[in-house]
Formats: C-alpha cells, sequence, structure tokens
C-alpha cells in the first residue's frame, strides 16, 4: 500500500463539502416540498434516497481527505466503505424498482442504473488504488464528487421542478 496525500488538493475538497452540503439541503427541502405528490408516484421516493445516498458518498469522502495524519489504509477502508454503501445501495433500490415496474421504458431504468454505477464506482476505485498502489487516488475522487453532484443536481431537479409539470 503506498502513501496518498490531499494536500495539494485541499481546496478542492474544501469546496466540495460546501458544494454538497448546499445540495442536499436542497434535495431535503425539494423532499418536503413535493412530499405528497413524491409519495403517490412510484419510484421517486426511491430517487430521493438514491439521492440523498449519492451526496452524502461525495460529502463524506470529501471530508475525509480533510483529516490531518490518516495512514492510507485507514483511508483505503473509509473510502471503500463509503463507496461500496453509495454503489450497491441504490443498486438494490433500482433492480428492486425495476422488477416492480416503476420505470416508464427500459431505458429510463437503463439510463438510472448507468449514471449512478459512474457515478459511484470511483469511490470504489479509489480505494482500491490506495490498495494495489496505483497513482491517480485524488482523481478518481475528483472524479466521484464532480460525478454525483451531477446525477444529485439532475436528480433535485426532478424533485423539485419536474415533478409539479
Amino acid at each position: 500500500m503506498h502513501t496518498v496525500s490531499f494536500d495539494a488538493w485541499k481546496e478542492f475538497f474544501t469546496a466540495a463539502v460546501s458544494a454538497t452540503a448546499a445540495l442536499t439541503g436542497l434535495v431535503f427541502v425539494a423532499l418536503s416540498i413535493n412530499l405528497a405528490k413524491i409519495l403517490t408516484q412510484p419510484g421517486l421516493s426511491a430517487r430521493g434516497g438514491e439521492t440523498l445516498i449519492l451526496l452524502a458518498a461525495a460529502l463524506f469522502t470529501s471530508l475525509m481527505t480533510l483529516i490531518p495524519g490518516q495512514p492510507s489504509w485507514v483511508m483505503a477502508i473509509k473510502f471503500g466503505v463509503v463507496g461500496l454503501f453509495a454503489w450497491g445501495w441504490p443498486t438494490m433500490i433500482h433492480v428492486g424498482a425495476g422488477r416492480l415496474g416503476h420505470y416508464g421504458q427500459r431505458w429510463q431504468f437503463v439510463l438510472r442504473v448507468l449514471f449512478h454505477q459512474v457515478a459511484t464506482l470511483p469511490f470504489v476505485l479509489a480505494a482500491l488504488s490506495i490498495v494495489f498502489a496505483i497513482d491517480g487516488t485524488q482523481y478518481l475522487l475528483a472524479s466521484g464528487v464532480l460525478l454525483t453532484l451531477g446525477v444529485g443536481l439532475f436528480n433535485a431537479w426532478i424533485l423539485l421542478v419536474e415533478i409539479v409539470r
């Protein structure tokens, strides 16, 4: 296992913490404002949960990089646990929703699963890059944060605006 430093990335991950916390707040507002509509439409409450899990993954991993003096193996475990949870739990939600027919079209199911996989797998890959001494951990984490923010923004738009159309 090699040593990974996030010192040069401190400003990026500090900004990511702020952006992710703000977007998470927006999702909570969207869920509370439109709760009655969300609960009547199949799959939307699951989308809300998925979005909160995605944003929590970005928030927690960004915060983890800001803790000084951590051994790399500790970071690998933390990134792996967060990444596996953020990847696995919503994947189970998607599969369950697909079986229940909550997606109007098959392509909607495929896109939701694809976007989610692409957004969360960088967290798992970052943990593996530490374990197998492969450079690029910081870039993988940054990619995961940016991708989860993108998917989170898209889902927040649906939960806040598209739901009332």
